[in-house]
């Protein structure tokens, strides 16, 4: 056999003994019933920043909605479109624009990277967003979300409210809750809540709160209240660490969320940090088998 003949099997075993590996594994993951939907996966966040560029193939789970974290974070811009200090490395947003998984964009608005600080100035993080509305933006802008995350620890979250109701427009906000049951949720959401916002609910999975199931019981209650067009789960595609940095969630981790949240509305957190091309080959074929 020659040397080309020894290469040419090498690279047929270097290509097809991952995908073999992917294909027996979810093979051996626990079947979902025959009668169970298989999970919506509609978006993927992209929490923006100067060292990732979103590229991956998150559209074979279904994606076709881009949420960016935010467009303009401590002050500076990450789109050249806005009368703002842009950072010193943007996105290429024309090239983003044209992918399968985001032919639409829930625009992020204005944000600051520390969540107390974001609590502090909702009110110059308005005028921010106001200004980023107002922008003739080169991505196909569907709605809007308002990056200043909530939880029910927060007493002034009524200003929260009061700001979105301002913007006259649908608004998506972000809720949490750090207790694993998190009983009440949904009285103190509609305690705050203006008649313009949608809900992402993060599931608290990856920060290590509660278990896929508990996550999806919290999720039947929110949208029993609010229905399923104003609120859908965040699946977070990381995981916390012993020393409090995180890491990106197994394929078969996130396959427990997806199984637990089977029929219902979801976008990822985030794809581009936390979900590259191999584990979403693993995931779709998972998908494949089960439902």
């Amino acid at each position: 056999m020659s040397i080309r003949q020894y290469a040419f099997i090498g690279l047929l075993i270097f290509i097809c003994f991952p995908v073999a590996v992917f294909v027996l594994s979810a093979l051996l993951m626990e079947q979902a019933d025959a009668n169970t939907a298989a999970p919506k996966i509609e978006g993927i966040f992209w929490q923006v920043d100067q060292m990732s560029q979103p590229s991956g193939n998150w559209q074979l789970l279904g994606v076709d909605t881009l949420v960016n974290q935010w467009s303009i974070v401590d002050g500076r811009s990450f789109f050249n479109e806005i009368p703002m200090q842009p950072w010193d490395v943007q996105p290429d947003w024309q090239h983003i624009g044209k992918q399968p998984w985001a032919k639409h964009v829930i625009l992020g608005l204005a944000g600051r990277f520390q969540e107390p600080v974001a609590r502090e100035n909702i009110d110059q993080l308005y005028q921010q967003s106001r200004q980023i509305i107002q922008a003739k933006l080169p991505v196909p802008v569907t709605s809007y979300y308002f990056p200043v995350e909530a939880d029910p620890t927060w007493n002034g979250v009524h200003t929260l409210g009061q700001y979105i109701a301002q913007f006259k427009l649908p608004v998506w906000v972000s809720i949490y809750s750090a207790e694993p049951e998190a009983p009440f949720l949904e009285y103190w959401l509609e305690s705050w809540l203006p008649p313009n916002a949608k809900v992402f609910f993060q599931d608290g999975v990856g920060v290590g709160t509660r278990s896929p199931e508990e996550a999806a019981q919290i999720y039947g209650t929110l949208k029993e209240q609010f229905g399923e067009d104003r609120v859908v789960i965040i699946l977070e595609a990381f995981r916390l660490k012993k020393d409090g940095t995180f890491r990106a969630a197994y394929p078969w981790e996130i396959s427990k969320q997806l199984k637990a949240y089977s029929g219902q509305r979801i976008f990822i957190f985030d794809g581009p940090h936390y979900l590259n091309r191999a584990s979403v080959l693993w995931l779709y074929i998972w998908m494949k088998i089960n439902f």
